[in-house]
């Protein structure tokens, strides 16, 4: 999962909690939720320039690990 999430951690941080209060924290969101999230930037249904490129090649393996992964981790 490591290198899966390594894109994510210039703006949401390596323990899923942002330092810049423009971009929302990932740690202990629904996994539902975030997988959903990943689901629409990939497709452009929702639009944002960084999460469109960065879920492009993205797999649906990909999104599901990624939103287990972040889910898991205890919010703040």
């Amino acid at each position: 999962m490591v290198g899966r999430q390594e894109s994510c951690v210039p703006c949401h941080g390596p323990d899923g909690i942002s330092r810049d209060s423009e971009v929302p924290n990932l740690a202990g969101q629904n996994e539902l939720y975030l997988y959903n999230q990943l689901k629409a930037f990939h497709s452009g249904r929702r639009g944002h320039k960084e999460m469109l490129y960065i879920s492009r090649k993205m797999t649906d393996d990909d999104m599901r690990e990624l939103a287990a992964y972040y889910s898991s981790l205890p919010p703040r």
